[in-house]
């Protein structure tokens, strides 16, 4: 299952998140979750970061349980926003409409 997790954050923020970032970003992914990303932009209100991660079918649950307890680490942080999107692929969501490759 994809996972979409986008950030956002005031450019006078970036530090105080970046702190965050480098103490997630050391400790190893679970063995059953592939991350693509992040992917880093500069925007009109400040910084956005995509980060999609693939959790191998029966992790689910639990890889969205840590990925909400890495973005708890962020609480105090001023002006940071994150949400998190289960996502599908085009092969898988084409069946759900009668389609396929």
């Amino acid at each position: 299952m994809l996972f979409m997790l986008k950030e956002t954050w005031p450019t006078k923020s970036s530090v105080a998140v970046g702190k965050v970032a480098v103490q997630i970003l050391s400790m190893p992914l679970p063995s059953y979750v592939k991350m693509y990303g992040p992917f880093v932009t500069l925007g009109g209100d400040g910084i956005k970061v995509y980060t999609v991660y693939d959790a191998e079918k029966g992790h689910e649950e639990e890889w969205h349980k840590e990925l909400m307890k890495q973005q708890a680490e962020h609480f105090g942080i001023e002006g940071f926003k994150s949400s998190v999107e289960v996502v599908l692929s085009v092969q898988d969501a084409l069946p759900l409409v009668g389609l396929s490759l």
